[in-house]
């Protein structure tokens, strides 16, 4: 990896790292059931995913996997996560109009280490979680699913330096990091192009999180297929290109 990548956001790994599949741990199911249950919304856990930006690429998956496997798609929790992620987001490239793009590199890094990989969930024990719920988080068939057949709907926010590929169909568009990594790089960047891509996904991450609530219209698939591309945004796509190869 490149000076230059670590300076971009140094809680990232390597792009070998983040092609491999995802392999969820014991710990980590241990940990994301008691996540999903509710503990993302204590302040600290909720402020440090603001601050790091969610999680690292390989754990922002294997979240969404998880939640997949026990919510059967009920994603109320990671829509409130992404929507306000994105629109943070949203909010950082807003900077660029009159300061230049050192204000948008700073408020796009990540402030803090992706909450998993400092707690070292990886390599804790299951615990007591029942063997039965360790089956199930670990099966990354939901998350399949639900990508895949969205995937025409999210191929257009794809960021090519995460397929290693362009071509038709795969946006200009870049993720976090490597947008990141380009402007750092003096590398030329839409910055329309990337701005109104953010300003889609937070219009329909927002209504697919509405539609959770009561009296909420019903999601689109456009709208389910936002959650995905905001979740590549934020922390990259490599895991999930690597299940669904």
């Amino acid at each position: 990896m490149s000076e230059r990548w670590r300076i971009s956001d140094q809680r990232q790994p390597s792009a070998a790292g983040a092609s491999q599949p995802l392999h969820i741990t014991d710990g980590e199911i241990n940990f994301l059931w008691s996540f999903i249950q509710g503990s993302i919304a204590i302040a600290d856990t909720w402020n440090g995913l603001m601050r790091s930006y969610g999680f690292c690429a390989r754990h922002a998956w294997i979240h969404m996997s998880v939640e997949l496997s026990f919510r059967d798609q009920y994603l109320l929790g990671p829509t409130i996560l992404y929507a306000e992620l994105i629109d943070k987001s949203v909010r950082a490239m807003s900077a660029s109009r009159t300061a230049g793009l050192q204000p948008v590199i700073r408020r796009l890094r990540a402030a803090g280490p992706c909450l998993l990989c400092a707690l070292n969930v990886k390599d804790a024990s299951a615990g007591a979680c029942p063997q039965a719920r360790l089956d199930r988080g670990r099966d990354t068939g939901p998350l399949r699913n639900f990508a895949g057949k969205l995937e025409p709907l999210w191929r257009g926010s794809l960021c090519p330096d995460c397929a290693g590929a362009s071509g038709e169909g795969i946006s200009a568009n870049r993720c976090r990091q490597h947008l990141l990594a380009a402007m750092q790089a003096r590398i030329p960047v839409d910055m329309a192009a990337q701005k109104d891509m953010l300003r889609d996904l937070s219009d329909r991450v927002g209504r697919y999180q509405k539609s959770f609530l009561a009296g909420g219209a019903e999601a689109a698939d456009r709208d389910r297929a936002a959650l995905i591309a905001a979740i590549g945004w934020c922390s990259g796509w490599q895991p999930l290109l690597a299940q669904l190869s």
